[in-house]
């Protein structure tokens, strides 16, 4: 204790530079960097394709570059975008770049102050300042492929390393010696890359995703990459439960980097909210893509790529090479169809309208299920989304049926008399799924709400493909308008006949309300004429 309370505060030399006390053991010495170097260092902060040739001997090819310096534009000190989405081809390289930026990223403590230019206070400030970066994957294999490279990289034996003078190698550890350390492991298990404390002591992780990744929770995140994040079965629950408040302290950026699967899934949703053509899209939000033929005479040959078309499903193309979402060989619903369905101009949720008639469809959970509800105004065709609520995790029985119950009153409004003759009220059904424990042991206690209809289709698989198909034939009609409901959407995009482990609530719920409005309109043709013959 006594040595600690005699420690003298450092001090340090007129280039910054810290001056070891007397008797302290120095392990290794940092020349700091003079003349042309350390312009080149500078210019390298924000100038990420200077960087990578430079000091990585990596000349990115035109899809990596526009990642890149989307990554690395910013506003003041921050980031410009919180959220930079890079659907890619396979074999586009997109691990190499991501790996650049990652490294880039903490090399420079993107996002932080720097230091200011011979002040030796401020270099130990942001010396000082913490800087950690975590790479994830869904697996842990596929979040260590970024530490491969990097690892390929800084012992300059990477494929697509050659320095300025055409020679392998990495001209940074060439030219500041071994000040990055990438072969320990943190806590013994995890992959970990550090930088030298002379040049920020920045720190990149290695994690996956197990558990919805609760195994992040509490750690303050400066930057945070997502590879493949299309394959993530969980990746909403993730991004907002977990992720996003991991930089809430920082401000710093999250990269989502993925190839795409068959079908539309969250990661197509977030990519769609920084898509440039998207006239909704998030502010500080960019989405991009990266073709495989970007990497053609990078990564691959001309040949190699010519070969590979040559036997591919043409229906795949544009997905596996070029970065595009397509619609799966199993999906239920015609996309254009669906999407056609959305309208972003309707509001959210719209008040009752007098004389107006309602049917409000529920698929109510269990345990942690989820209990959804949709409400339609039906009293003309298209049918019109006036409501939308979910409650998923645990729930008390009482919640569950005061959440229908509010939904069901709000649009059931009797009318009231005055002077001149009644006001109109509005009348609204609510249609349950009563299949299985959930709508039995709910059923009781929905009874307090009337009219109240119900739908059971258990025990026969024709009853809930009836159910099914009147909504697939009433979207396919145009029957149909909703406002923009982004998880009924991704539900109704991603939906298979074989559902099992996917998220139907939502559609479910929308589905009880299209099944009673097509079968009790409000507005029948009024004295039918009929004919033998049609």
């Amino acid at each position: 204790m006594a040595g600690l309370l005699a420690t003298k505060d450092p001090t340090f030399d007129d280039r910054g530079q810290r001056i070891p006390h007397k008797g302290s053991k120095v392990r290794r010495v940092i020349p700091a960097p003079e003349g042309s170097l350390a312009a080149d260092l500078a210019r390298g902060r924000t100038d990420i394709k200077f960087f990578a040739l430079r000091f990585l001997g990596i000349k990115l090819h035109p899809g990596q570059a526009r990642f890149a310096i989307a990554a690395t534009m910013l506003l003041g000190y921050g980031p410009a975008y919180l959220d930079v989405l890079l659907a890619s081809g396979n074999r586009a390289g997109k691990t190499l770049a991501l790996a650049i930026v990652i490294f880039h990223h903490t090399f420079y403590k993107f996002g932080t102050k720097p230091p200011t230019p011979g002040d030796p206070v401020d270099l130990q400030r942001w010396i000082a300042s913490p800087y950690n970066w975590y790479h994830i994957g869904f697996e842990g294999k596929v979040a260590n492929l970024v530490h491969k490279d990097l690892t390929l990289i800084l012992n300059g034996s990477h494929p697509a390393q050659t320095d300025p003078a055409g020679s392998r190698g990495c001209p940074l550890v060439k030219e500041l010696g071994a000040i990055v350390e990438w072969d320990r492991k943190e806590l013994g298990e995890y992959p970990w890359v550090r930088i030298h404390q002379a040049f920020g002591g920045g720190e990149i992780h290695f994690r996956h995703t197990n558990e919805k990744a609760k195994a992040l929770l509490g750690l303050d995140m400066n930057g945070i990459s997502f590879d493949e994040a299309a394959f993530e079965l969980y990746l909403v629950d993730i991004r907002s439960e977990v992720l996003h408040l991991r930089r809430l302290a920082t401000g710093g950026p999250i990269y989502w980097v993925s190839t795409g699967t068959e079908g539309y899934n969250a990661f197509a949703d977030l990519w769609n909210e920084g898509d440039p053509e998207n006239p909704y899209r998030q502010v500080r939000t960019l989405s991009l893509r990266m073709s495989t033929r970007d990497n053609i005479g990078y990564g691959i040959t001309q040949e190699a790529f010519d070969s590979l078309i040559a036997t591919l499903d043409p229906r795949l193309i544009p997905q596996n090479i070029d970065g595009h979402f397509i619609e799966a060989m199993d999906a239920y619903f015609y996309s254009p169809s669906v999407e056609a369905m959305f309208d972003r101009d309707i509001p959210t949720e719209a008040a009752p309208i007098g004389n107006h008639r309602y049917v409000q469809g529920v698929d109510p959970g269990i345990s942690s299920d989820a209990t959804a509800s949709v409400t339609l105004d039906y009293t003309q065709r298209p049918f019109t989304g006036v409501r939308h609520a979910k409650r998923a995790g645990r729930q008390s029985l009482p919640s569950v049926v005061n959440m229908v119950r509010e939904g069901h009153l709000l649009y059931s409004q009797p009318a009231p008399v005055v002077e001149d003759g009644p006001l109109a009220g509005t009348y609204c059904t609510t249609n349950i799924d009563s299949t299985g424990m959930g709508g039995k042991m709910f059923k009781q206690e929905f009874s307090i709400i009337r009219p109240l209809r119900e739908y059971d289709f258990a025990g026969t698989k024709s009853k809930k493909l009836e159910l099914l198909s009147d909504l697939k034939s009433a979207i396919d009609r145009g029957d149909i308008k909703l406002p923009w409901w982004p998880t009924l959407r991704r539900q109704l995009l991603g939906y298979k006949l074989d559902d099992k482990k996917i998220d139907t609530d939502e559609l479910m719920a929308l589905a009880l309300a299209v099944k009673y409005a097509l079968r009790n309109p409000s507005n029948p043709v009024e004295n039918p004429t009929f004919s033998y013959f049609g």
